[in-house]
């Protein structure tokens, strides 16, 4: 009875850590047509300095969506809708290179690291090649207005003419994006938020 029960305990053991090991390793997504995420973005930048349009902060809110095999990004004001061409959208909902770098890679689990050059420009210098430090610190669960999601924790860092500059983003498997990005330890931060999101079957 009692080598019984050891045994049962064993075996109970090793499909929890074999499950919990499965859940905190995620493989590359695969993005169908239709599949679309919505954020909202805040973007804060010093007195006189402002933007518009297709750049990043143009619109308060941003769809994300695939057609033909690609992301297409829509900038979202009121009722104004409009196609925009932005890489950085698409990088920091779904984490492809572009803007910051290879924001995630796969498999993902974590303790993964890895370094990845890209050409930043710090406001009022030239364009410069950036080398940028990412490290999967942990598996969480992250609240968004769309509700709470067992996510990835990710931190980026960089250099930037007033310091070190700290990128945290998580990532969700289940719906295949970034559900709340953050760059902060500059003169401008930048925070998108999930809102709403779908994908196809």
């Amino acid at each position: 009875m009692f080598r019984s029960t050891i045994a049962l305990l064993g075996s109970v053991t090793l499909l929890l850590i074999a499950y919990s090991s499965h859940a905190q390793q995620a493989e590359a997504p695969v993005y169908k047509d239709g599949d679309w995420w919505r954020v909202k973005v805040d973007v804060v930048r010093p007195p006189g300095v402002s933007i518009a349009g297709p750049q990043v902060g143009g619109f308060p809110e941003y769809i994300c969506k695939f057609e033909a095999g690609e992301p297409k990004v829509i900038g979202i004001k009121g009722s104004e809708s409009k196609e925009t061409n932005s890489p950085s959208t698409i990088a920091f909902v779904l984490g492809r290179t572009g803007w910051r770098g290879d924001l995630v890679r796969f498999p993902m689990r974590v303790g993964l690291t890895w370094s990845d050059r890209f050409q930043f420009q710090p406001r009022g210098l030239p364009m410069r090649s950036e080398e940028g430090r990412y490290e999967v610190q942990s598996w969480e669960k992250i609240k968004t207005p769309k509700g709470e999601f067992n996510a990835f924790k990710l931190v980026m860092i960089m250099s930037a003419p007033k310091g070190l500059q700290t990128t945290t983003y998580y990532y969700a498997p289940d719906i295949k994006a970034i559900t709340f990005f953050n760059v902060a330890g500059t003169d401008v931060s930048l925070t998108s938020t999930l809102i709403d999101y779908n994908l196809s079957k």
